[in-house]
């Protein structure tokens, strides 16, 4: 039984630490070029921006999350304020797929963009609730010291990775066919 509960938390702190068989990518649709006038030019970059400042917010206290983590497994101290740092990140993925659902697409957009767009938007907010949702695993490992929660954090992980993944890469189609850099 020793053997067991020990493989679950060594895979379980592999797949944290991403020591997993990388996926080959699937090769990336193509889309015809997008010509717009420099006003929806400026709006899809206006869009762009708002999108990735809705993931900066993020970004530093889910870090902060992961590094505590990472430190616990270790086998460090738990930190005092490890249970809020990891409340803190769930509920900044939280907030982002709500700010993110109030983002409107630029209407200038033909309708094959302005889908992918779309289909991005909401591949985001399911993103950050997966992330969200694995925060919660997180918490309950750091609580309970169950290797099943690593299990569960990094399936949610791997899902919310997954969806960010799809959805930046349509966001990615639609500004390079719109001729627009990052």
């Amino acid at each position: 039984m020793k053997h067991i509960a020990l493989l679950i938390l060594t895979s379980g702190i592999m797949a944290l630490f991403g020591c997993t068989a990388e996926k080959t990518a699937a090769p990336q649709q193509q889309i015809p070029a997008i010509t717009l006038s420099a006003a929806d030019k400026e709006k899809l970059q206006a869009f762009q921006k708002e999108i990735l400042n809705i993931e900066n917010l993020t970004d530093k206290a889910v870090k902060m999350a992961v590094d505590e983590l990472k430190n616990v497994i270790k086998g460090g101290d738990v930190s005092i304020n490890v249970s809020s740092v990891i409340d803190k990140a769930k509920a900044d993925c939280l907030l982002a797929g709500e700010a993110l659902a109030k983002k409107t697409i630029p209407e200038a957009l033909p309708p094959e963009a302005k889908n992918l767009l779309n289909d991005g938007k909401t591949g985001l907010i399911a993103a950050y609730k997966a992330y969200a949702e694995s925060f919660d695993a997180i918490k309950s490992f750091v609580t309970d010291k169950n290797p099943m929660a690593l299990l569960e954090y990094r399936k949610k992980n791997t899902q919310a990775l997954e969806l960010y993944n799809s959805a930046a890469d349509k966001f990615k189609m639609i500004m390079t066919a719109a001729s627009i850099s990052k």
